[in-house]
């Protein structure tokens, strides 16, 4: 088994999350070797991760050095002039590795110049090292937040205030497990960005929304993205979603309704109504999606966690929701479910359930 390193995104835990679902969706046996807030290691028996179905993944090295710096082959390429970059994460044990670096270029014969605003330097273009701990890896792989801003410019429709972002949706879906062929729901899926993704990486997928304009915008989208993929977009009510979904779905991933958009935080007693409200609207919604839901199927869902005017929090009663309808929380190894969600400034804190 060789040894990997992952520099995590903005939500470490959740990334880790998503790491383990995709390692044990394609068959991937592992072992966490180190993690930190910044970078977890991993051992792999193969090594076939696309990065760019990874959301929650910035950058991914494969460990050249460990415990002990030695002189190796840093430099697999061909060209005689490269720019490089060291990326330290934690504590540094490989302290002079610079000018070991420096030594190996010169008699190699190799023009080397180091970068340190690497984030606006293509990767192609750069070679890339990451140290952490006792490890000592070669980046072999990089995210490309360039292309979401793309995607999202190109997009017929955008509600950039109710859609999740491409990276999230990119998690919700991998921590479904989804396996090829399979049926991948959005419930609430308003103008398609998760839908959206799944298309991007070829999985049949099917969305509700209640408002038929803005499925009709969900439609144009996904029909722009790719008309040849395989999706649908129904217009219903979610919560008596048995009622009219035509076929059986084998996961579902979703940011559902979350309540009013508040540009303040609300009172206590505005707060309170809104979990009532709520608690109705979802009680109804898992039950009946038990009806149309594969045995065995995995439900991943973003719920709201209210923060009141008085400084306290409500939620809404989950477990009692859950209990009735069927499902239990999941949990993967030693991760426990809810996983925070945390946005700068925001009022509505969002939690991510994995149910089964």
């Amino acid at each position: 088994m060789k040894k990997y390193m992952f520099v995590l995104g903005r939500n470490p835990e959740l990334s880790y999350v998503e790491l383990i679902s995709y390692f044990r969706n394609y068959g991937i046996k592992y072992k966490k070797e180190y993690y930190s807030d910044d970078i977890v290691v991993f051992s792999l028996d193969k090594f076939n991760i696309n990065i760019s179905k990874l959301g929650g993944t910035v950058k991914i090295a494969e460990v050249v050095i460990e415990n002990k710096l030695k002189e190796i082959d840093f430099y697999q390429g061909s060209k005689n002039k490269v720019n490089y970059a060291v990326s330290v994460f934690g504590k540094n044990k490989f302290g002079n590795f610079d000018s070991v670096l420096k030594e190996w270029f010169k008699k190699e014969k190799i023009k080397a110049m180091k970068k340190k605003n690497v984030e606006k330097i293509p990767s192609k273009d750069l070679l890339e090292f990451v140290i952490c701990g006792d490890y000592l890896g070669r980046v072999i792989e990089v995210s490309n937040p360039k292309e979401y801003k793309k995607r999202d410019n190109s997009r017929v429709h955008n509600d950039f205030v109710r859609s999740i972002s491409i990276r999230l949706a990119k998690i919700l879906i991998n921590l479904t497990q989804v396996k090829k062929g399979e049926r991948l729901l959005d419930p609430f899926c308003g103008v398609g960005v998760l839908l959206e993704e799944c298309l991007s990486q070829n999985i049949k997928c099917v969305g509700v929304e209640i408002d038929d304009k803005i499925r009709m915008m969900a439609m144009k989208n996904l029909k722009n993205f790719n008309s040849k993929g395989d999706f649908k977009v129904f217009k219903g009510d979610s919560s008596k979603i048995n009622q009219f979904l035509p076929l059986k779905i084998n996961c579902v991933a979703s940011e559902p309704y979350l309540g009013p958009y508040f540009k303040t935080y609300p009172k206590k007693e505005e707060a309170i109504r809104v979990v009532k409200e709520l608690n109705g609207l979802y009680m109804s919604f898992f039950a009946n999606l038990k009806k149309v839901l594969e045995k065995n199927g995995k439900v991943v869902m973003i719920m709201p966690v209210f923060r009141a005017s008085n400084k306290k929090t409500y939620r809404l009663d989950l477990d009692k929701i859950f209990r009735k309808s069927g499902f239990k929380i999941a949990s993967l190894d030693e991760i426990q479910f809810p996983l925070k969600y945390e946005e700068k400034r925001s009022i509505v804190g969002r939690e991510i359930y994995v149910l089964e």
